[in-house]
C-alpha cells in the first residue's frame, strides 16, 4: 500500500533549518526500517513535512509518525534546546498505485510550490 503523510510544526512556526531537515529525513529512514515503512519521497519545509511511503496492510502508520516526530524532535532539541516542536496530529491519505508517480512529483516539487518555506541554509533538494 502507499500513503501520503503530512504534519506541521507547532503553530506552523518555521523552526526547521537545513541541518534539522536532513536529520528528520535520516530519522524517517531509520524508523521506517524498524516499523516496516519504506520512504519513497520526502520534502521537509520550514514548517511542515511531506512523506510518500509504502507499507504493508498490517503496518501501523501511527507508529511510524509517532517515532519520527519523537526521535527527530529529541535529536534537534539535544543540539539546540527548544528548536523543534511538532504540532499535534498528522494528515494521511492512502494512494492507489497508479497515482504514486503523481504524488511523488507533488512531494518532490514542494520547494517550487513554497519557495518562502525552504529551510534556512538549505540548497534546493528533496530525498
Amino acid at each position: 500500500m502507499f500513503a501520503h503523510i503530512v504534519w506541521p510544526t507547532w503553530r506552523r512556526v518555521g523552526c526547521i533549518d537545513a541541518a534539522t531537515a536532513d536529520n528528520i529525513k535520516l530519522v524517517a529512514l531509520r524508523v521506517g526500517k524498524r516499523t516496516g515503512v519504506q520512504v519513497i519521497a520526502a520534502a521537509v519545509l520550514a514548517e511542515h513535512v511531506h512523506f510518500l511511503v509504502s507499507f504493508r496492510p498490517d503496518t501501523k502508520l501511527s507508529d511510524f509518525v509517532r517515532l519520527v516526530k519523537t526521535n527527530s524532535s529529541f535529536e534537534a532539541n539535544r543540539r539546540i534546546t527548544g528548536s523543534l516542536k511538532w504540532g499535534r496530529g498528522y494528515y494521511v491519505t492512502t494512494i492507489h498505485k497508479n497515482d504514486v508517480g503523481r504524488v511523488q512529483r507533488y512531494v518532490e516539487h514542494q520547494f517550487d510550490r513554497h519557495p518562502d518555506r525552504i529551510p534556512r541554509g538549505s540548497p534546493k533538494q528533496v530525498l
